[in-house]
């Protein structure tokens, strides 16, 4: 058994957003021991009772320990300090540290070891309702933020010109509680757990979520590559176990097991038939043609990991940079065509546009499209890129879900509707609309979706899914899950 030692600094700063920092100062080149560091982020790190807890300190010190690393256990009493002397080394590492695609090269990681949420509560009345737009973000009152964080420069980054700055989370968090300002950015475990009991349930709201976040243990990169490594395994091995779980379990016994970490992070969105929730609070489950593909595959590699349901845009930007890591039901673009490693296809459908019968309106070519007053399709899709590529100056692109922009249509906010045709018969279905309300008109695409891996997961991991998916194709495994969601469809 290697050793572990505590050593405790004065706390000062209540909370960093996914940046845990490291603590102690002396070590010396010769001493192999990891000096791994963090600040007080509750659930994921603080001290009680004298000792140092939380869920990434558990999970970090368990996975260093079956590793066989030396290591100290410290409490940082400033992020920037410890930021700064882990970027320097040697020996260094930083806990609950929220892997962003500027930091990537910095450090050398493992992880995740668990899981966050960035997003925006209101204090007071349920106005605006969830989720609100990232655009309608931008018009709210001031939003509170600690300057730094990883919470706020994505905010920067978006654009957001409503922010006052803290420099620490337990002013920022005073400033919400004591109504001095209305809104508040933050990972939203850690805001909720910062608080009082029940004091966010009777007093505040979620406004929208704009980021998934996942924490590693960030390295200095003078750690040898081996030692990275062998702790890189044994997080895997306490996520196929279900250790990670069971110690997520001890500090929020409540969280759903789908907001914890896998050895791959797998991201999709509400957009049935493919993939969607059934059931509320425990009894919800993700469901949906691509769903049983997916999970199908990942049986025949020997872990199912839990699925993330986020909104597009999130999933689709967090794979682009993070390791290990897939989205789907994607579809296949030449635009798209290099910033994934691709299995597939899971999927084959056309494009085309609808009109409320109502309206008279006739689309028989993208011209007679383009002269229409406004089209509604969903943020960030794949119909986004072929609209502009064509020179459409009418897209309304405001909607988060396919339902969203489903509903533009059928409330007459917009004249046409670009989606896809199984989405479009789903909803249409499950609508209430008598039929005949809606009239398909021009099909402009004929696309396929495939499983969009990260260029950072390895080559060999990714040719395992498209093995796995293609021996579904040849014994048959396909054709059933297919003909379960779209019997009498030519299968992809």
């Amino acid at each position: 058994m290697k050793k572990f030692k505590l050593c405790i600094y004065p706390l000062v700063l209540m909370g960093l957003s996914l940046i845990f920092l490291t603590g102690c100062e002396t070590n010396t080149p010769e001493d192999e021991t990891i000096q791994v560091s963090g600040i007080e982020f509750i659930p994921n790190c603080y001290k009680q009772d004298g000792k140092i807890v939380g869920i990434d300190v558990d999970i970090a010190s368990e996975a260093m320990l079956d590793a066989g690393i030396d290591f100290n256990m410290n409490m940082s009493d400033s992020w920037e300090s410890a930021y700064n002397a882990t970027l320097k080394g040697p020996n260094r590492a930083l806990i609950t540290t929220g892997y962003s695609d500027e930091r990537k090269d910095l450090f050398k990681w493992a992880g995740p070891i668990s899981q966050g949420m960035y997003g925006i509560a209101g204090k007071g009345a349920s106005t605006p309702k969830y989720p609100i737009s990232i655009d309608e973000a931008k018009q709210l009152e001031e939003i509170a933020v600690v300057r730094g964080w990883l919470e706020t420069t994505t905010l920067e980054d978006m654009g957001f010109a409503n922010l006052v700055y803290f420099d620490t989370y337990a002013a920022a968090l005073n400033a919400f509680m004591n109504n001095e300002i209305k809104y508040i950015s933050s990972d939203l475990y850690h805001l909720v757990t910062s608080m009082p009991p029940n004091y966010y349930m009777e007093n505040c709201y979620a406004v929208t979520r704009y980021k998934t976040v996942y924490y590693y243990i960030a390295f200095s990169k003078d750690v040898d590559d081996d030692v990275v490594s062998k702790c890189q395994a044994s997080i895997d091995k306490m996520i196929q176990n279900q250790t990670t779980l069971s110690i997520v379990k001890r500090y929020l016994p409540s969280l759903p097991s789908d907001y914890i970490p896998g050895t791959i992070q797998l991201f999709t969105e509400v957009n049935p038939p493919y993939n969607y929730y059934t059931g509320l609070a425990a009894e919800r489950k993700i469901v949906g043609s691509s769903v049983d593909i997916v999970n199908e595959i990942q049986k025949r590699n020997g872990f199912v990991n839990k699925i993330n349901i986020s909104t597009w845009t999130d999933a689709y930007s967090t794979v682009l940079y993070l390791p290990n890591s897939a989205v789907f039901t994607t579809a296949r673009t030449t635009s798209r065509e290099k910033l994934f490693q691709w299995v597939g296809p899971i999927d084959s459908y056309n494009t085309s546009f609808y009109t409320l019968a109502s309206s008279g309106i006739t689309i028989a070519t993208l011209d007679q499209a383009k002269a229409l007053k406004s089209i509604a399709t969903p943020k960030d899709w794949y119909t986004v890129d072929f609209l502009v590529s064509n020179g459409f100056n009418n897209i309304v692109a405001t909607a988060i879900t396919t339902q969203d922009a489903f509903n533009q249509l059928i409330n007459g906010e917009v004249e046409a509707l670009f989606l896809k045709d199984p989405v479009v018969v789903w909803l249409y279905k499950n609508s209430g609309k008598p039929e005949g309300f809606i009239s398909k008109q021009y099909e402009a695409m004929n696309s396929k979706s495939y499983i969009a891996f990260s260029l950072s997961t390895p080559k060999a991991t990714v040719d395992k899914w498209q093995t796995n998916l293609d021996a579904m194709k040849s014994d048959g495994t396909f054709k059933n899950i297919w003909e379960q969601w779209f019997p009498g469809v030519a299968i992809p």
